[in-house]
């Protein structure tokens, strides 16, 4: 089987998320596998239609900026419409943890193409604990095909309340439930990332005691989106995530999905990161 390409952008992102160290063990984990080959970069302003056409699919970590509360640096209107294109006309993107941060200076075709998103003008939040059961929203899909039902994912992000573009088409595959006693915590919310809180009750911000959506695939055009807000170091290390990562990226490539989960049975216990 031909090998998908794959653009992984790197480059500016807030200092917490490992930067160049998550996008190597990233290229490592989808060349693993033995179905991506993949090519890293830090630059894309100003790409041009030509530059991507090789490609299946890009796969963006990237959200801007070095610390949270810092006006997020584009792409550029240029490489921004390239990107639109190069999506609806029918290739793929993986959006990355921290990617779902969307200042308000970003197009609202980049909303839309995300097709959720989180603002943190708009009361989105980051959750204050660290570890979090992921609940499995639709079982029946390829990506989520012999995943488990509730795992646990420790030491990463919870982004809520998502918010979900009017055009959107959106499929929610994990969620994880955000309960108002995760926020009962002293120091929170942190000076650095100020939250409205609607007449001082937690339980009034919007999406707390509901599900957040964590992993989705969005419809744009003629192109797919793979999405996860979840994906600190510690991910993966998680097989249910890993799985679900690297079939998300297959399936925005090409719109199918082959591969199965790490095989740590017999002397493959013995393998290490990725596991494949």
């Amino acid at each position: 089987m031909e090998k998908l390409k794959i653009l992984l952008v790197g480059g500016l992102i807030t200092v917490e998320h490992q930067g160049r160290l998550i996008t190597a063990r990233l290229r490592e984990l989808l060349e693993a596998t033995g179905r991506f080959e993949v090519v890293y970069t830090e630059e894309i302003r100003n790409i041009t239609k030509e530059y991507l056409e090789p490609y299946d699919a890009l796969f963006i970590d990237y959200d801007g900026k070095f610390f949270p509360t810092e006006k997020s640096v584009r792409f550029g209107e240029q490489t921004e419409s390239v990107i639109f294109d190069f999506v609806s006309e029918g290739k793929g993107v993986v959006i990355y943890h921290s990617t779902v941060w969307v200042d308000p200076h970003w197009p609202d075709e980049w909303r839309k193409m995300l097709g959720g998103y989180c603002d943190m003008t708009k009361g989105c939040r980051r959750c204050p604990k660290d570890d979090h059961f992921v609940e499995i929203m639709d079982p029946s899909s390829p990506i989520t095909k012999d995943i488990d039902a509730k795992w646990m994912n420790v030491f990463d992000d919870l982004f809520s309340q998502v918010i979900i573009h009017p055009e959107a088409k959106m499929h929610v595959l994990a969620s994880i439930y955000d309960d108002v006693e995760n926020y009962r915590v002293p120091g929170w919310p942190p000076a650095h990332h100020p939250v409205e809180i609607p007449d001082g009750k937690l339980e009034n911000m919007p999406g707390v005691n509901e599900y957040t959506p964590v992993i989705w695939t969005n419809e744009y055009g003629n192109g797919r989106v793979f999405v996860t807000s979840i994906g600190h170091w510690e991910a993966l290390d998680r097989f249910n995530f890993i799985t679900m990562l690297v079939r998300g990226t297959e399936w925005a490539a090409s719109g199918e999905v082959t591969l199965g989960r790490p095989n740590r049975s017999g002397d493959n216990r013995l393998k290490l990161f990725p596991y494949y």
